[in-house]
């Protein structure tokens, strides 16, 4: 006669093993899975290591040769030509076109095209005249406030608004600092 008295059935005795195999395997796997990434970090840190020290090479002979460039570019000594008091007088009195060209770069929104732009003299500085058109009311709502907030621009004004088959027209005009 048996001294214990078993009363789990016999699948269940074969099936409690099987978890701690089940256990087992997914140990296994985690530290795979860690192993690798640890790996693929370690060579990610080493790439960009080399990329560092390649950018590091490549900006040293950069600046040799731009060094170089400009120590060969020969300085010559022609005067200038006689320019009129008139033609300077009137050269200063002009706006920096690449200045106020790169201000509304910045400014316009990317719904917004312009098709003309245009100065003149007034009392009190000088005014531009923007002509362009855009997809919706938003994207000249959008140049209006961009402009304001500008400091290039200021008074932005509205000459009209119009609304097309396919776009809207438009005309602002604004006063303008340069240096």
């Amino acid at each position: 006669m048996k001294e214990t008295l078993n009363l789990l059935p016999v699948e269940a005795k074969a099936a409690a093993p099987a978890r701690r195999g089940k256990l087992y395997y997914l140990f296994v796997g985690l530290a795979v899975y860690i192993v690798v990434m640890a790996g693929m970090w370690f060579l990610n840190t080493m790439n960009a290591r080399k990329l560092t020290a390649e950018i590091d090479k490549l900006n040293k002979q950069k600046i040799e040769l731009q060094q170089k460039i400009t120590s060969s570019i020969p300085v010559s000594a022609v005067p200038p030509p006689a320019v009129d008091k008139e033609i300077l007088t009137a050269m200063g009195r002009t706006p920096k076109w690449s200045q106020t060209l790169s201000a509304l770069s910045v400014v316009v929104p990317q719904d917004v095209w312009l098709s003309s732009i245009e100065s003149r003299d007034e009392k009190g500085g000088r005014r531009l005249s923007i002509k362009g058109f855009s997809t919706t009311h938003l994207g000249v709502a959008n140049l209006i406030s961009m402009l304001e907030s500008s400091r290039n621009f200021y008074d932005v004004e509205i000459v009209f608004v119009q609304k097309g088959s396919k776009d809207v027209s438009f005309e602002l005009n604004a006063k303008m600092r340069w240096t």
